[in-house]
């Protein structure tokens, strides 16, 4: 049996998961990862309340793709990808897209598994291939992720990454204080 990942499918470093652009098909994934309680945890937005909203929410990042040929990722268990077949192996959604913070552009670094797949360090896993694939893509846009205070374990993936925290960077609102990690903002 071949090693080669299928068409479309692209390894991570770690080699542990193959990402790939998201489809339509996705609409159940996105919808049980993102309108789980438990993924949005600290989310001031909550969690997806119907399918409808997270047909718009993939429908936003198809778009994302459409515009500037690269977005977020659907992110697989490469083990679990088998004779082809797909079903089953959605870890969750991971990778950078346009954005601005502080009415800067830059590379917003985004990662949401499902919470079955926590502990097993695919986050760290799919957000620094996302972070090593921006560079080699000579996207000049810093890149930057944004949490909550109380988001230990995101806070550690975008370290463990090579983002670093920017008390400069963080605000306050409604939710409390959003928490910025980022690399190469510019001074």
């Amino acid at each position: 049996m071949s090693k080669e990942p299928p068409r479309g499918l692209e390894p991570t470093a770690g080699g542990r998961l193959l990402v790939r652009r998201p489809t339509l098909e996705d609409l159940d994934d996105v919808f049980r990862i993102h309108g789980d309680l438990r993924t949005n945890a600290h989310n001031p937005a909550g969690p997806d309340r119907s399918r409808d909203a997270s047909r718009r929410r993939l429908e936003e990042w198809l778009d994302h793709w459409a515009r500037y040929g690269f977005g977020y990722w659907t992110a697989l268990a490469a083990d679990d990808v088998v004779a082809g077949s797909e079903e089953g192996a959605v870890v969750g959604f991971a990778c950078v897209r346009h954005g601005t913070w502080l009415g800067r552009p830059m590379l917003n670094l985004y990662y949401r598994l499902a919470r079955e797949r926590w502990g097993r360090g695919y986050g760290t896993e799919v957000a620094r291939h996302a972070v090593e694939w921006a560079a080699s893509a000579h996207l000049e846009l810093p890149v930057v992720a944004r949490t909550r205070t109380e988001n230990v374990g995101s806070q550690r993936t975008a370290e463990a990454v090579g983002l670093h925290r920017r008390p400069d960077l963080e605000v306050e609102d409604d939710a409390g204080r959003v928490v910025v990690f980022a690399t190469r903002w510019p001074a």
